[in-house]
């Protein structure tokens, strides 16, 4: 419970933050005349909306509905997650396709005093933002809190593009190298921070999908599993076992049906208790949430 409060608080200063962050962004966006100013209010308007889905979220998560959801509610977070990084693959098309047409249309002069002090500003501010919910979404072991890091890590991204933009922007005007082209850098780096950003809600939102589909975890994790239920098999002279796991964010769901036989030494309910409780030992070591059904039969079609 302790947990839930704390991730809600988070989300909450992300939101105010975020609030305060479109406002300054959209409004220096329009003064400056830049696109990549524009482009990091937008996101930080789209965050807002984000971030609110992530504090509803979180706050249905944490309401006690059991009868209403018997197998908890651990799916909420990859669907949220889906339709978060969704939502910023489509502000990254729109950005694209207004920095092509600006480029097509002769670029865009820009205030450069003002859009460099802005990008300072907001980038120094982002990245504090970013390391402290980073930091938190790993003491909390929060999907959530690693979601909403993830936007403010893409803000920070967003202001240091703009940061480099109006550097170059300066010293080129400066000390007046290629003047004709000064004012399609600022569409150019729109262009590239876009496509920059498009890998992360990809590859983020195919990992929300494999758990949204309950597919079974690779790697580590699922070589230790089916190691101990091999070790479970042999020790009790179970006939068959068969191993389902998922994984969503903070819950392990673990199925193993053990076939039995005569020769088996699983032949009572105290026995079978003794062998989930000593499942329930192994799995200790994991440090997440975890949903555990040990089953016995006889007849292997009710594994299956």
């Amino acid at each position: 419970m302790k947990t839930q409060v704390t991730e809600k608080r988070l989300l909450s200063h992300s939101l105010i933050l975020s609030i305060l962050f479109s406002v300054i962004g959209v409004g220096a966006g329009l003064y400056t005349q830049s696109q990549m100013i524009m482009f990091d209010g937008l996101y930080s308007l789209l965050s807002v909306v984000l971030s609110y889905l992530s504090l509803a979220s979180a706050r249905f998560m944490s309401k006690n509905d059991w009868k209403k959801f018997p197998f908890g509610k651990s799916i909420v977070e990859p669907l949220v997650i889906i339709v978060k990084y969704s939502a910023i693959l489509i502000m990254l098309g729109a950005s694209v396709i207004g920095a092509v047409y600006a480029i097509l249309t002769g670029g865009r002069p820009v205030d450069k005093d003002m859009a460099l002090f802005y990008a300072i500003f907001s980038s120094l501010a982002c990245l504090i933002m970013y390391l402290h919910l980073r930091r938190q979404s790993k003491k909390q072991h929060s999907g959530l809190l690693s979601a909403e890091s993830s936007q403010w890590l893409f803000d920070t991204y967003t202001s240091f593009g703009v940061l480099v933009t109006f550097i170059l922007v300066y010293v080129l005007d400066y000390f007046n190298v290629y003047p004709a082209y000064l004012n399609y850098i600022d569409p150019l780096i729109v262009l590239v921070t876009a496509a920059s950003f498009a890998k992360v809600p990809f590859v983020s939102i195919r990992m929300a999908m494999k758990e949204v589909l309950g597919v079974s975890p690779e790697g580590e994790l699922a070589r230790n599993l089916d190691a101990m239920t091999k070790e479970m098999e042999r020790k009790y002279k179970m006939k068959e076992s068969f191993l389902r796991v998922t994984k969503r964010r903070k819950l392990l769901r673990v199925e193993i049906d053990f076939i039995v036989d005569e020769h088996s030494l699983v032949q009572t309910i105290k026995q079978q208790d003794a062998v989930r409780e000593e499942l329930e030992k192994k799995l200790h070591s994991i440090k997440t949430d975890k949903w555990i059904t040990v089953a016995f039969t006889s007849n292997r079609k009710y594994a299956l």
